[in-house]
């Protein structure tokens, strides 16, 4: 994976810099102070750096690209993220009292992936599984926005949702859907026990036959007109509930 621009290389070797597997600069780089630091940062991290000429640099940033952002002189190459497999993720949650997992059900925007996933690991959260298809992968922008919380948890990517809440289930999880029409509001719920947390779209929520396979589903009790929150703030309020309720 291809991340561009001279802020975006940056930001990553300041919050994961494990991620980086090389860095391209022009060697006609002007030696400015972000300049100077991406280099810095890039020797500390024992990450490679190449020095090309324009023409060289243009093979890695060609035409087909160019609509990713400008440049700036400045190429990081991102490794590819290695995801685990759902039962790698069920055998290490056997390992803990009243494991907390998440689904994410067709959550297509990286940044609100991103956020959840950051918000996950603050909170306890012991392993997430998205979907293979109709989905965000964990790329840049995932890894960007989750300030690097994609690893300290595992991710497994499932071709059937709804057979993985099966296996699940079988597991002894109670599978909690969200739904801003669900009757029981998370306060009237009990978080204390092996739970998966499924958190839908922030467009569609969680599709019908995910749902259905839900033991039950919960809401957030709002005010006024607005009919839901930004499906990473719900997340958040969700995960804080549970936090709160496993630790009080």
């Amino acid at each position: 994976m291809l991340v561009i621009g001279k802020h975006p290389v940056l930001e990553l070797l300041k919050s994961t810099p494990k991620s980086l597997n090389k860095i391209i600069l022009l060697k006609t780089l002007n030696p400015e102070r972000k300049s100077r630091e991406i280099v810095r940062l890039a020797e500390e991290n024992s990450i490679r750096i190449l020095y090309l000429s324009r023409e060289d640099f243009g093979k890695y940033f060609n035409n087909k690209n160019k609509s990713e952002g400008i440049t700036q002189g400045v190429l990081g190459f991102i490794k590819e993220y290695k995801y685990f497999t759902l039962k790698e993720i069920i055998k290490k949650a056997e390992k803990i009292p009243n494991p907390l997992l998440l689904i994410l059900d067709e959550i297509t925007d990286p940044h609100n992936m991103g956020a959840i996933i950051r918000s996950a690991v603050c909170l306890g959260a012991d392993g997430i599984i998205i979907p293979r298809h109709n989905s965000s992968e964990v790329n840049h922008t995932v890894i960007k926005t989750s300030s690097g919380s994609v690893n300290f948890i595992p991710i497994a990517k499932e071709t059937n949702i709804s057979n993985s809440i099966d296996a699940l289930k079988f597991k002894d999880f109670t599978v909690i859907g969200t739904d801003s029409s669900a009757n029981q509001t998370i306060f009237e719920i009990d978080f204390k026990k092996p739970v998966v947390l499924v958190i839908g779209s922030e467009g569609k929520g969680i599709r019908k036959k995910v749902r259905s396979r839900c033991d039950l589903l919960t809401r957030i009790p709002l005010m006024n007109r607005i009919e839901s929150l930004n499906a990473s703030v719900s997340a958040g309020i969700f995960l804080y509930e549970i936090f709160r309720q496993k630790n009080s």
